[in-house]
């Protein structure tokens, strides 16, 4: 029997939807209570790391004696196994949001002010950063609730490293340029300024940091259909990103190698003295994990990316990098939100900002900073990425992930040499689709 093409895909479809659902089989058969008759809560994401998650979890659930929350990390493939999941109506009870995810699922989690308001008291959304509630909130309602920020675009660096070449962080072009030339006529093999360009994501990021550069809040416009990808002040910004490979700013190679792990380990392993990196990379910068798994005694810092278009402001730009939201399908709703109150603002929000991933939620939270660190110089540094989090110009995201992903690969075609122009009018051709 002859089967059209068109036939045969679709049968694959279903065969491969099967087989990924068949995957997600077994939740049924968990268990719904401890042996001490705790009522389990489960709680997914890609964030907390694992030995954060443990803290956090183990202090809510010393904290009372009805539930018990379980934590399930995903490295890499978090966001496919999530929707799988909830396809198959098996998701958690906490689901972990970026962002940008948050227009995707909002149709699947509680609306927060239904049960915040019983789980965290009168006054619960006044004591949360403004841009935290901005982006958990679409048309009106709010769908997650914000637990920790990350920001873009920083500089970490290894300050013994630079004192050996009498380099200091550059807060300028020609600065930035001179630091590079200093490293490498050095003759060592130490990359100057590594950023793992392969990964679209932190493309997009650096090429928001120096829209805000060229253009202060113009890319805003552009995203809401404003302005176009095609006005001098994008494309502007992408000669900019492009000359910086032309100029080989960035280490040769650059888009072939990845953030994590290729950048991260030729900077652990001190074969790059500065990283483009986030402020999540904070944690890394403590006593105990240059100590433990660094293997490293050497003084690291972090400083805002260099204004690199002749100005002098170095913005930052910041994202909501997790929030919770309850599951629509789950039965343990009042205990999963008994546990986002504590993570947002009780206990858990103090365990978790100790672990320095990312930068408070909440206006006021008590963060022990200065027995992590060993140096002066790094508790200044976490000061700082703090305070400019804070005072971050614009959001991270982009919403529209067709928009997001076009943006990504042009921005590479761009670095490669592309026009970009032409390069950008892909761009806008792909928001004037969606906004149809």
């Amino acid at each position: 029997m002859k089967f059209k093409k068109s036939k045969i895909l679709a049968a694959a479809s279903v065969l491969t939807l099967s087989a990924l659902l068949a995957a997600c089989g077994g939740e049924d058969e968990q268990q719904t209570t401890t042996k001490d008759g705790k009522t389990i809560i489960t709680w997914w994401g890609w964030a907390p790391q694992p030995e954060a998650g443990k803290a956090v979890v183990d202090a809510f659930n010393k904290s009372q004696d009805k539930y018990s929350v379980e934590f399930k990390r995903y490295s890499e493939d978090y966001e496919k196994q999530l929707q799988v999941a909830m396809l198959s109506g098996k998701g958690p009870d906490i689901i972990g949001l970026k962002e940008p995810m948050i227009q995707q699922y909002k149709d699947r989690v509680v609306p927060v002010d239904s049960y915040m308001d019983k789980a965290a008291g009168d006054g619960w959304k006044d004591k949360f950063v403004e841009l935290g509630i901005e982006q958990t909130t679409l048309d009106g309602t709010q769908y997650a609730v914000p637990i920790g920020f990350t920001g873009q675009a920083y500089l970490m660096y290894n300050k013994t490293m630079l004192d050996k070449y009498g380099v200091t962080p550059p807060k300028n072009y020609k600065e930035t340029v001179d630091a590079v030339k200093k490293i490498k006529a050095s003759g060592d093999k130490v990359i100057p300024l590594m950023l793992g360009a392969k990964d679209a994501w932190i493309d997009i990021d650096v090429y928001n940091v120096l829209s805000h550069q060229v253009a202060p809040g113009y890319i805003q416009k552009v995203l809401s259909g404003e302005a176009k990808w095609t006005d001098d002040e994008m494309v502007k910004t992408a000669q900019v990103w492009q000359d910086l490979f032309e100029d080989k700013v960035f280490q040769e190679g650059a888009l072939g190698l990845a953030t994590y792990n290729d950048g991260m380990n030729q900077f652990f392993d001190k074969k790059a003295a500065m990283w483009v990196i986030g402020s999540w990379e904070a944690h890394s910068m403590t006593t105990a994990e240059k100590k433990d798994k660094w293997k490293i005694d050497d003084e690291l810092g972090f400083a805002p990316l260099p204004n690199l278009v002749g100005g002098t402001e170095q913005p930052i730009i910041a994202s909501i990098d997790m929030a919770l939201g309850v599951n629509k399908e789950s039965k343990q709703q009042e205990g999963a939100a008994e546990f986002i109150a504590f993570m947002s603002q009780g206990e858990g929000q103090e365990v978790y900002m100790g672990e320095f991933e990312m930068a408070p939620g909440i206006k006021d939270v008590t963060i022990d900073s200065d027995s992590a660190f060993t140096s002066e110089g790094e508790k200044e540094s976490y000061k700082m990425l703090n305070d400019t989090l804070a005072d971050a110009v614009a959001s991270r995201g982009i919403r529209d992930t067709k928009l997001n992903d076009i943006l990504g690969k042009e921005l590479q075609n761009i670095a490669t040499g592309q026009d970009p122009k032409e390069a950008l009018q892909r761009v806008q051709d792909t928001a004037d689709k969606s906004a149809k």
